[in-house]
């Protein structure tokens, strides 16, 4: 018997070319019978395969609505070796192709846009209120082609100013609220002079008043008058509209209805006079109700809250050591404040009960030592600028204890006045002599303003100017734009030099208004500063939607004639300072402010800053 192993090879390995010629399998089951599937079982198990792929074919073609039928060679095409990102595009591709096949059918749709502008706007908005968004815009306006209208009333100085477009509210010494309407640019469209009879009667641009309140106003059902007793020194409207605050030397805190300007509630609370109001841009979540923060002279901060139902006193946050001139609010539930003399910036958080000091005093390479800080603006979510008595702008963050960068004497220096105007020597000699050692002293920073959400920071003090400053990209320094309606540019704003003295300028004057090519457009001190963003109106059709540059290639929009953007400022002025008359400028005492022999003027001033034209203008 042949064993296995001489067995050939060939016997060994058998092929076998036909599968049903093999031996029945012994293993149980229907296989195990000895039961070969036939040739009719096969074909039904390819239908009933065929139809299971076919009915899933059918649900992708469902679900992907817009896609044609491909055919079967063009699958086993140029489908079989394209990767996934190709189908991709390719998919993306036909969609496109069907959506502008839709547009060019049915149009577009003027509602829908509009719809998805106004929620885009909305976010937008909500966005800048909690400081989530930063635009850099300073860049992309012309401020020294900006416009000015002068307003004013029978009043004097004007202390403070507060806007809600298209409204402004200005409060004075002489007790006086004032409720004013502002004018907004329009784009004169282009006519043809030959088919008109005479010139177009040029519109208006000076603001509108609608009523005024000054002093007591008696109280219905037999209440007692309220009003103001004392100069008003602060004022501030909520974001929305429906209420005014105003705060004077004799420490009354009066809630006013912004319509007609009535007396709704007064708080006494304060201990003194009532120096700075600030309103948060969203309302709280603890109090329901829109948030106030004032400052006094007693030190303290307190918070309100006002709502159409109630309005209550809520909290006193203490720790400065001076006067608290001005405070700012920063987030809801956050604020920022300054203390004069005691040199210090606090940020305080509400909620959590605590305060960060942010300690100021100059540095020792200053040439004039900071004494107090008077203003303060804040650039959310984390950033503020301060303004001194040394003329300082400085630029801080909440995660810094000393100042990011300092801009000296940015409104220049007071020159010496003539011997005749400080000795009573009719002698000169013995004039000249009790004049030899003095120096010529900084502008005070009288007002500070920022617009929320952007990289803009504005200024003022008496020397004619309000002065447009940029803050870097990197929030760490503070680049200068010019002068607000100044075709020239000062000295110090030319190729960027931020490190600058003032003191070695000619004759003394510092950085001084005289260096543009005009006047300076302000005559008096600048107590105040307000500015708020004018943005294109939505329009009911779609074709407001955007303005941009034609260098970029894309199609322009035209814009509706009645609107146009750019930025809209407002300036308290005064011939005294809001807080005393350390500074006094009178109409008879020909005093020189910012070069020109002119005495000050109370009442206030609007300018109307354009987007250069070439400027990438989208609305937001």
């Amino acid at each position: 018997m042949p064993s296995f192993f001489t067995i050939p090879a060939s016997q060994r390995k058998r092929k076998r070319e036909d599968q049903a010629a093999a031996p029945a399998s012994k293993k149980r089951g229907l296989a195990g019978k000895g039961r070969v599937p036939s040739a009719e079982s096969r074909q039904k198990r390819q239908e009933r395969e065929e139809s299971i792929s076919g009915s899933e074919s059918d649900d992708d073609e469902g679900i992907e609505s817009g896609e044609e039928s491909i055919d079967e060679e063009e699958l086993s095409g140029s489908e079989e070796e394209e990767t996934a990102a190709e189908r991709r595009l390719r998919l993306a591709e036909r969609y496109l192709e069907n959506i502008k096949e839709e547009v060019d059918e049915a149009g577009f749709d003027a509602a829908e846009i509009d719809r998805d502008l106004i929620a885009e706007r909305l976010k937008e908005d909500v966005d800048e209120s909690k400081g989530r968004t930063y635009r850099q815009i300073a860049s992309q306006l012309s401020f020294s082609t900006a416009s000015h209208s002068y307003f004013r009333a029978d009043t004097q100085s004007t202390t403070s100013v507060a806007v809600h477009s298209p409204y402004v509210y200005t409060v004075s010494k002489d007790k006086t609220l004032i409720k004013w309407e502002l004018i907004p640019p329009v784009d004169i469209p282009d006519t043809d002079v030959t088919t008109t009879k005479r010139p177009a009667r040029p519109l208006r641009k000076k603001p509108k008043k609608i009523r005024s309140i000054k002093g007591l106003q008696a109280g219905g059902n037999d209440e007692e008058p309220q009003g103001h007793t004392g100069n008003i020194l602060a004022v501030a409207v909520s974001p929305s509209g429906k209420f005014v605050a105003t705060g004077g030397a004799d420490k009354k805190l009066i809630i006013w209805d912004a319509d007609t300007l009535t007396p709704l509630k007064t708080f006494t609370q304060h201990r003194d006079s009532v120096s700075g109001l600030s309103f948060t841009r969203r309302i709280s979540a603890a109090t329901t109700g829109e948030q106030l923060f004032s400052s006094s002279f007693d030190r303290t901060l307190k918070t309100w809250s006002l709502s159409p139902g109630s309005h209550a006193y809520v909290e006193t946050l203490f720790g400065h050591q001076d006067h608290v001139i001005s405070v700012a609010s920063m987030v809801t539930d956050q604020c920022v404040s300054v203390g004069a003399r005691d040199r210090t910036a606090r940020l305080w958080k509400v909620v959590d009960e605590t305060q960060l000091v942010f300690r100021g005093g100059g540095s020792k390479g200053s040439e004039y030592a900071e004494n107090s800080i008077d203003c303060v603006a804040v650039i959310p979510p984390a950033h503020f600028v301060t303004g001194s008595d040394d003329g300082s702008i400085s630029l801080w963050s909440m995660h810094k204890k000393k100042p990011l960068f300092t801009i000296r004497q940015a409104h220049g220096l007071d020159p010496i006045p003539g011997p005749e105007e400080i000795s009573p020597d009719q002698d000169p000699d013995a004039a000249a002599r009790s004049t030899k050692y003095m120096r010529p002293t900084p502008r005070w920073i009288t007002a500070l303003a920022t617009l929320p959400g952007t990289d803009i920071v504005l200024s003022g003090s008496w020397d004619g100017w309000i002065r447009a400053w940029q803050v870097s990209e990197d929030k760490r320094k503070i680049v200068p734009l010019g002068c607000v309606g100044g075709q020239g540019s000062p000295a110090h704003f030319l190729n960027d030099q931020l490190e600058f003295n003032p003191a070695r300028q000619i004759n003394g004057a510092g950085v001084n208004a005289n260096a543009s090519s005009n006047e300076p457009p302000l005559n008096g001190i600048v107590n105040d500063i307000a500015v708020f963003e004018r943005r294109p109106q939505d329009s009911k059709t779609s074709s407001a939607m955007k303005v941009t540059s034609a260098n970029n290639g894309s199609k322009a929009f035209p814009m509706q004639e009645s609107t146009r953007p750019g930025l809209c400022i407002v300036a308290a002025l005064g011939k005294e300072h809001r807080l005393g008359r350390w500074k006094v400028f009178g109409s008879n005492d020909r005093k020189k402010i910012g070069g020109s022999n002119s005495g000050g003027r109370n009442g206030a001033v609007v300018f109307e800053v354009p987007f250069y034209p070439n400027a990438s203008v989208i609305e937001s």
